[in-house]
């Protein structure tokens, strides 16, 4: 395996949430890769359950795809803010839901894309606790209601469009960084 390294970097644009940059590697035998990626802050998705293990789901409008998905509240870190901080503030932005006993399941770099991004994804689950006003970015859309499904609906009805590309309920899809998290639970928690 050849080894590389990083010999220049550009950045193309910057929001406040990610940053294109143009990278430049060269192998130690003269080789040179050019790339853009998506360098962002680390972000997290949060498994809320009641306490009926009900997992809280949220659906959220991607202009990515233009669609609406099923998901997790998630979102990035602001500037030196731990994870389980960002779990806490982005649950109760996306949903108004305060919780408690904040954990994060997994404890390596998740980066579900490098390909493309630097961003390191944590899994979070915690408890809700109580009720506080939403407010969210204002670049986000999301449907105002929650809807608590029972953890094994939730696997069930992801199994199945996983399977069979099967819608995950109400026509809309589950999205893939909330399977990812789903998946990382359920294999590590549940």
């Amino acid at each position: 395996m050849k080894s590389y390294r990083l010999t220049h970097e550009e950045e193309r644009f910057h929001t406040p949430r990610l940053a294109a940059v143009k990278v430049t590697y060269q192998s130690d035998d003269g080789d040179t890769i050019n790339h853009t990626i998506i360098r962002s802050q680390p972000s997290v998705a949060i498994i809320v359950l009641n306490e009926n293990r009900e997992i809280a789901l949220i659906r959220q409008f991607r202009t990515t795809t233009g669609k609406w998905y099923w998901e997790l509240p998630a979102g990035i870190a602001n500037e030196g803010e731990d994870i389980l901080t960002t779990a806490k503030r982005e649950v109760e932005e996306e949903t108004g839901l305060v919780v408690k006993d904040i954990e994060l399941v997994t404890n390596c770099s998740n980066l579900l894309d490098p390909s493309k991004s630097d961003e390191d994804y944590g899994v979070a689950v915690a408890m809700l606790d109580t009720l506080a006003a939403r407010h969210l970015d204002e670049q986000e859309v999301i449907d105002t209601s929650i809807v608590w499904m029972n953890i094994d609906e939730v696997y069930s009805r992801l199994r199945q469009q996983m399977a069979s590309g099967d819608s995950f309920k109400d026509d809309l899809e589950m999205s893939g960084h909330s399977m990812y998290a789903l998946l990382a639970y359920n294999f590590l928690r549940r």
